[in-house]
């Protein structure tokens, strides 16, 4: 995987390396500098993560009763489930794909940080240079572990989770188990501060969007559930025919 991610990793460098270098700012901020500047490339794919979002919250009622109805055969409801999404021209998956186009990103940093020296200015806020007696779990550089940055990416991760999968969606539960699995292989891993910083930065951006999205768009009306008839709604309500009136 790293010689399949090396332009991306030379990329990601140079441009953190001119941010360090023409902004004066230290690694760690650049890199959260960095992370702005990918979110902003993929407002976007945002924007169609959020319209799938929405139309599956409107659809729930209809994908409901195609669960219930065809409960017993798991093969038939996975065939008329993706006929109902196709149908609908919904993509149940469009919610991850900001989620999984970083993870090139996220996994060119990591290698970036295990090669590159960053020899100067590998600080963040509480990361400084600390005394040979510090605690293992606080990191030294962005270069090493830090304990905090790894909880803050998992409480991050959990309230990104909730707010951007509907409560009665099928991936909810996979999406708020996920924060705490990654969590586990970075902790057992001992993986960088740099990561942490990248993915808390980006967790941020989204749970303030995400916000800002929730005042400013309201949540559309489900619709109404697939009579057994074959109408829905006002659909299958038929006016009844005006009388014609005559002159007596």
């Amino acid at each position: 995987m790293q010689s399949i991610l090396s332009p991306l990793v030379d990329l990601l460098y140079a441009i953190l390396e001119f941010l360090h270098n023409n902004l004066s700012l230290s690694w760690g901020w650049s890199i959260v500098l960095l992370t702005v500047i990918v979110r902003l490339v993929l407002i976007p794919l945002t924007f169609k993560q959020f319209k799938s979002m929405r139309a599956m919250q409107q659809l729930q009622p209809q994908i409901k009763e195609l669960q219930e109805k065809y409960k017993s055969d798991r093969q038939l409801l996975n065939q008329k489930m993706m006929e109902f999404y196709k149908e609908n021209k919904v993509n149940p998956m469009g919610s991850c794909l900001p989620l999984l186009l970083q993870m090139p990103v996220f996994f060119a940093l990591f290698y970036m940080l295990r090669e590159q020296p960053f020899a100067s200015d590998n600080h963040w806020l509480w990361i400084r240079v600390w005394s040979e007696n510090q605690p293992g779990w606080l990191a030294p550089d962005i270069k090493h572990f830090d304990l905090i940055l790894l909880l803050l990416y998992v409480a991050s991760q959990f309230v990104s989770s909730l707010q951007t999968v509907p409560k009665d969606s099928a991936q909810r539960s996979m999406m708020l188990a996920m924060p705490v699995a990654i969590g586990v292989i970075m902790y057992l891993g001992k993986w960088p501060a740099g990561l942490f910083i990248y993915w808390f930065t980006s967790n941020l951006w989204t749970i303030v969007q995400q916000l800002v999205i929730t005042k400013t768009v309201p949540v559309p009306q489900p619709a109404a559930p697939v009579s057994p008839g074959g109408g829905s709604g006002s659909r299958g309500q038929r006016k009844k025919p005006k009388a014609k009136g005559g002159k007596r």
